[in-house]
């Protein structure tokens, strides 16, 4: 009993004697569930919960965001464009040098024989064949082309051959004389014109009659370049042509 009784030793005052099985050892056990001792459902609601209403804020952010995005991009299309050019009739005094009050323009309407003069301008830029200002007279019409206007005139000037005809038959000449050209209704025009084209000055001529059916709009100019490309803002957008057989 000595040797027993002095290998016992008895408990600090100083430390908690904590005994196997009691509630507190499986408490802090690390298998044991959070619900048994303590509230499950906060603890879920706190861990998973909490990020659900995270991304719930994130996603509503996020379409608040993309709503101003695309509230913005509408306002900068509505303004554009941010520069607008506006003629203005300033009269002047020839004898005087009187400058008289500038009024501003609102519409240009071009009267019927300005029409006439530049359609005939844009069917002889199409037309005409000639070796020193076929390049330019074809930037000229194209400028003033717009929507089918556009693609017709390419399928114009493939099926034409026209920069081939150039390169390969030197002196090649067509000339354009248009005869007359009807605007009396707004929008669309009917031409009459007669090509001439010889390869040389000694080959034959060989002349064409067309009727050309056109459909034009007008679009006043809206910035310095188009104004001085095109002032009246006259466009061709359609057009078709057919050929006139001589009478036998």
């Amino acid at each position: 009993m000595g040797i027993f009784s002095a290998l016992q030793r008895k408990p600090s005052p100083d430390r908690d004697v904590i005994a196997i099985g009691t509630p507190k050892t499986l408490q802090s056990h690390p298998n044991t569930p959070v619900a048994a001792f303590e509230d499950g459902a906060n603890k879920f609601a706190e861990i998973y919960g909490s990020s659900m209403v995270s991304s719930n804020r994130m996603f509503i952010l996020s379409l608040v965001a993309l709503l101003l995005a695309v509230t913005a991009v509408g306002a900068v299309t509505v303004l554009l464009p941010l520069k607008e050019v506006r003629p203005w009739l300033v009269e002047v005094d020839a004898r005087t040098g009187v400058v008289n009050k500038p009024i501003e323009v609102q519409k240009v309407t071009p009267n019927i024989a300005v029409v006439q003069a530049e359609l005939s301008r844009w069917i002889e830029a199409v037309y005409t064949l000639d070796p020193l200002r076929t390049n330019e007279l074809f930037k000229y019409a194209n400028v003033r082309s717009r929507e089918k206007a556009i693609g017709q005139f390419t399928e114009f000037r493939v099926r034409e051959r026209v920069f081939e005809r150039l390169q390969r038959e030197p002196g090649l000449i067509r000339e354009v004389k248009v005869s007359s050209v009807d605007a009396s209704q707004t929008g669309i025009a009917f031409a009459f014109l007669t090509t001439t084209e010889r390869v040389g000055r000694d080959s034959e001529p060989k002349e064409k009659r067309l009727r050309l059916t056109m459909h034009y709009q007008l679009d006043p100019p809206k910035n310095q370049t188009d104004l001085l490309a095109n002032p009246l803002g006259m466009y061709v957008v359609f057009f078709n042509e057919a050929e006139e057989r001589a009478a036998r």
